[in-house]
């Protein structure tokens, strides 16, 4: 297989690749619209493309788009196991779930937030009426999303977020700016204060997928963090828990919970995976974020600063727009074959290991 050809350059051509391999494929697709447009004022889409043995009590779940552009990699990913013929295949023995863009706005704008800033892995929540609060991040609040794009102005805020962490520690840094925030919906990584629509399309949705179901896994598909090329297997279940212990006899040491202090994630509010394994039942869910590397986590995140300040200040459909978009991409995206060709490997070998444990 040409992995090149998975890895296309935006949402509507890895949609519309998707969607073919998928339709080819014998699976039935059904696309929910977002209520928020794409560039051109073009429609976009949570897509949910399923088959599988109808008398299968297993069932086996990939997201892609959770963070926007991060969903080029996933999206890759999914259509690659419908063009090699391994979803076919599994679908013999499983039930298979494609979750195409669960965050299609970011997708399709190259922003990691929606349409209302939302991070919607810190949207999950259970309780909207007491929001979580997260102090650290009224110390860093000033300089998490720069007052302007200049060069001055985004060396300012990362020079004063370097000296916070020289002084308290990058651990610390990590949690006040990454953790979800409920208090600034214009700062970063905002939790927001009610579901988002992709919360509750994706809960509406998954419900009737897992319907008759006693053995489900997740893979979300993430990239950002850590080396270049590599993968980190991300739970936000403590170690020991019951729930770590069946991810831990599926992928090993490979398992990292960002609980503890041990993944390369900081311990965030309002996860997807705790969500899910709540909604679904935690005796039969199992849920992983695999996160693959990409550049350094300072370039990583002055991308994520500019695209909440395009965000913040209308400013996706602009020249300047443009340009920040296009770094945003290359950040959570490196166009680089050999990039390709190692997350596809990887995470090839990560839901080989997840099936053959169904």
């Amino acid at each position: 297989m040409d992995i090149e050809t998975l890895f296309l350059d935006d949402y509507f051509a890895m949609r519309q690749h998707f969607i073919t391999l998928a339709s080819a494929n014998g699976f039935s697709l059904n696309a929910v619209e977002c209520p928020a447009k794409g560039p051109n004022n073009k429609p976009v889409f949570m897509d949910f493309a399923f088959a599988g043995n109808k008398d299968a009590k297993s069932l086996l779940v990939i997201i892609s788009g959770t963070h926007g552009p991060e969903g080029y990699c996933g999206s890759a990913v999914q259509s690659g196991l419908l063009k090699s013929g391994k979803a076919k295949e599994w679908a013999k023995d499983h039930k298979i779930l494609f979750v195409h863009a669960h965050n299609p706005f970011g997708f399709a704008w190259d922003v990691r937030f929606n349409e209302h800033n939302v991070d919607l892995n810190r949207n999950y929540l259970e309780d909207f009426e007491n929001l979580p609060q997260n102090p650290l991040y009224e110390e860093i609040k000033d300089w998490a999303v720069p007052s302007d794009l200049s060069e001055d102005g985004l060396n300012y805020s990362i020079k004063n977020l370097m000296n916070y962490a020289r002084i308290n520690g990058f651990q610390k840094l990590q949690t006040a700016l990454t953790a979800g925030q409920y208090s600034h919906p214009n700062g970063v990584y905002y939790g927001g204060d009610v579901p988002s629509w992709s919360h509750l399309t994706l809960k509406k949705n998954i419900i009737k997928y897992a319907d008759g179901v006693d053995n489900i896994i997740f893979i979300d598909v993430h990239t950002g963090l850590g080396d270049y090329g590599k993968c980190e297997l991300i739970t936000s279940l403590p170690p020991k828990s019951l729930g770590f212990e069946k991810l831990y006899n599926i992928w090993g040491d490979e398992v990292k919970s960002s609980n503890n202090g041990e993944s390369i994630s900081a311990k965030l509010n309002g996860c997807l995976d705790i969500a899910m394994i709540k909604y679904l039942g935690e005796s039969r869910t199992s849920f992983i974020a695999a996160e693959f590397g990409t550049i350094d986590p300072i370039s990583v995140f002055r991308a994520t600063q500019a695209a909440t300040w395009l965000l913040n200040n209308d400013g996706l459909n602009t020249g300047l727009g443009e340009t920040v978009r296009a770094q945003n991409r290359a950040a959570f995206y490196p166009n680089d074959l050999e990039w390709f060709n190692s997350v596809w490997q990887k995470a090839e070998e990560i839901i080989s290991k997840a099936v053959d444990n169904l």
